[in-house]
């Protein structure tokens, strides 16, 4: 995709979990990702699927190739509050903290992401205690910080957890 290279600053599969829950209802790559992608962290998944994506199923392949348009729209909504608010942190992570950071002052198109992922946080401490404590024991909920943490950092998510982290 022609405008990834710019949008590097903010992780993939971040982006493609702030996706709204509906669209997501059914994860048809369940069976790839562990098939494939078995242990990856959130933050690797939607890369490692692409990289098999001669293997994955038809209905996974069109949900890989919907997720990166969509993907490329969230880059293009809070690429400018990166800009702005952000330019001198570094790319990824530091410039997913700044964003957090920043709520309030970001563009509504930008909020609406982190407001997803504010909304993410009830199921996650729900489902997610074991992973929490694990990968992210130092991080408060409240800010879409937790929802975050466990994106880049958690691993070998149990079966709840995962389903809770892309609803």
């Amino acid at each position: 995709m022609t405008g990834m290279g710019r949008g590097t600053w903010l992780p993939l599969s971040l982006l493609l979990l702030a996706l709204p829950a509906a669209s997501r209802a059914q994860d048809p790559c369940a069976a790839d990702a562990a098939r494939w992608c078995s242990g990856k962290a959130p933050a690797d998944l939607l890369s490692c699927l692409q990289s098999h994506r001669a293997d994955l199923s038809g209905s996974c392949r069109d949900y890989v190739e919907w997720a990166m348009v969509s993907v490329e729209a969230l880059i293009q909504d809070c690429q400018p509050d990166a800009f702005q608010l952000c330019r001198n942190v570094g790319r990824g992570e530091p410039t997913v903290t700044c964003l957090s950071k920043n709520q309030g002052k970001l563009t509504r198109r930008c909020q609406e992401y982190f407001d997803a992922f504010i909304r993410a946080e009830v199921a996650i401490a729900r489902d997610c205690g074991a992973e929490v404590a694990r990968s992210c024991p130092d991080v408060k909920a409240g800010r879409g910080d937790l929802y975050i943490c466990l994106v880049l950092k958690g691993k070998d998510l149990s079966p709840a957890c995962r389903k809770a982290m892309v609803r």
